[in-house]
């Protein structure tokens, strides 16, 4: 019972990551981009990168776990917006 109920609920995050993956806005991230990342990064330097990893780095550097030379505070949703724009700006 429990390893079933496991799997249900995994699939289920999976599912609601994916809908808030595919939902992100582009437009959003780009502004968002610009007030809090241009200053250092470009689009260009996650070209090769899907939105999925570019989210994941950015996850790291908003919980500490990765080096950044300043502290960012952005939701979920900045996030892929954010991560929406640098992959499909890049080419990825």
């Amino acid at each position: 019972m429990f390893k079933g109920s496991l799997t249900i609920l995994s699939a289920i995050t999976l599912l609601s990551w994916g809908a808030t993956a595919s939902s992100a806005d582009v437009a959003a991230g780009e502004a968002k981009a610009e007030e809090a990342c241009a200053d250092c990064h470009d689009p260009s330097d996650w070209e090769g990168e899907d939105a999925a990893a570019i989210a994941e780095m950015i996850r790291g550097v908003v919980s500490g776990e990765v080096k950044h030379k300043g502290k960012l505070d952005l939701t979920d949703a900045e996030i892929a917006d954010i991560a929406a724009y640098w992959a499909s700006a890049s080419g990825s």
